[in-house]
């Protein structure tokens, strides 16, 4: 994934000190600047004098929740844009939660240092680009899925929508490389079982190629293994991890497409 062109701003709510300064040290590569609250209502007073470009809030916090907070920050039109990204360590229903209250994004503690990274990058570059560019993603945007297994590819597509997008399917690096130049797909579905070449060369490839315009891929990948693409942070520009759920395939594709929308139009005429 390409970087943002400047450095951004980012709030971390996290009242454990030790956990804060992880998450400091897990940013600190993107090269923006970090400022950071202990809990809901330092957070708001933070966001009132000076509001930060993204929000990592915690959930189980003293004085206010991240619930409530991340609730007050879409409320107020201020700040509704500013994405919110809920990380926490609580299970049962917290990513419902966190989505009903406006949260924009959810990571479970700890969160995969690439993975944060790429996320943050993505939200940053959407934020960045929406400021000047307000418009909804395409209506059927052109997906390529790439993966070896038969059951991948059907899922991924159930999971969005046939109806949703127009998809292109690949068994491999070679047969992915024929349909993007035949095709030019708005969003790269890339898993890391191929059945012929590597996901990681056609990923290096397809970010060096620049009449792509910078090619979102989803990677998918299995528990475990995302370590091994720690070196493609600026490649990236989300993951997932199998066995694929369908409310979180949804949401990372739609993501994909609408920072790729939004790439096509604050390109040059």
């Amino acid at each position: 994934m390409d970087a943002t062109h400047a450095p951004m701003s980012i709030l971390i709510v996290e009242d454990n000190a030790l956990q804060r300064r992880q998450l400091e040290a897990q940013l600190q590569p993107l090269g923006h600047r970090v400022v950071s609250a202990t809990n809901g209502q330092e957070a708001l007073d933070l966001l009132a004098a000076a509001p930060p470009d993204l929000v990592i809030m915690d959930v189980v916090m003293p004085s206010m929740d991240g619930f409530k907070a991340c609730e007050a920050i879409k409320a107020d039109p201020a700040t509704a844009a500013i994405p919110v990204i809920v990380l926490t360590a609580l299970s049962r229903d917290a990513k419902d939660r966190s989505y009903a209250v406006g949260a924009d994004d959810f990571l479970r503690k700890p969160a995969s240092t690439l993975l944060l990274q790429v996320r943050v990058q993505t939200h940053l570059r959407i934020r960045e680009l929406a400021r000047t560019l307000e418009a909804p993603p395409p209506a059927r945007p052109r997906v390529l899925v790439v993966s070896g297994s038969p059951l991948i590819r059907a899922q991924v597509e159930n999971h969005f929508g046939k109806d949703q997008a127009t998809f292109y399917e690949a068994q491999g690096e070679s047969q992915a490389r024929a349909q993007i130049i035949a095709h030019r797909p708005d969003v790269l579905v890339l898993d890391t079982e191929l059945l012929d070449g590597s996901a990681q060369t056609l990923a290096g490839a397809v970010h060096q190629a620049e009449e792509l315009g910078g090619l979102p891929i989803l990677l998918l990948h299995t528990p475990g293994e995302l370590e091994v693409w720690s070196k493609f942070r600026d490649v990236l520009a989300d993951a997932v991890e199998k066995p694929l759920v369908a409310p979180e395939t949804r949401r990372r594709i739609a993501l994909m497409a609408h920072l790729a929308h939004l790439k096509k139009l604050a390109r040059p005429a």
